[in-house]
């Protein structure tokens, strides 16, 4: 029996190449970008800006929500190894604090990833500040 860990197919450059491929254009249009990835975490950045804010300077739940959902899809290539097609099921977020004029970061882990199921947690933070701002729970359907 072999016991050394398996090599990470996904890479920070592999996962960047991607991104275009993947995601719809407004997603893209987030700005999104991968800072670390790895076996254990996903790390990402999305830049502050006024057109993801409401009233007050916030930024906007459905942009956070948005942020939580495209570092799953990292979170899920991680936990399975592989690029692969995948779905959300469930994401139960909670929203802690606003986040205004700061870029947010998130941090995604994997619970546990199955042959069907991929279980994760996403929690992001406005840079400089390691509070949290939202916390997600979610649920992805393997595909392919």
């Amino acid at each position: 029996m072999n016991d050394t860990p398996q090599q990470l197919v996904i890479t920070r450059e592999t996962a960047t190449r991607r991104f275009d491929e993947i995601f719809a254009p407004w997603i893209q249009e987030l700005n999104i970008s991968i800072e670390r990835i790895n076996s254990e975490e996903v790390v990402m950045r999305m830049p502050y800006s006024e057109k993801l804010c409401r009233i007050g300077g916030m930024v906007c739940g459905q942009a956070l929500m948005a942020m939580i959902d495209t570092c799953m899809v990292y979170v899920c290539f991680v936990g399975l190894n592989k690029f692969t097609n995948c779905a959300t099921v469930n994401q139960n977020t909670s929203f802690l604090r606003p986040v205004v004029g700061k870029d947010i970061i998130a941090t995604g882990k994997v619970i546990k990833a199955g042959k069907t199921l991929v279980f994760g947690e996403v929690t992001l933070h406005a840079d400089g500040d390691k509070r949290p701002v939202c916390n997600a729970t979610l649920t992805y359907a393997v595909l392919a």
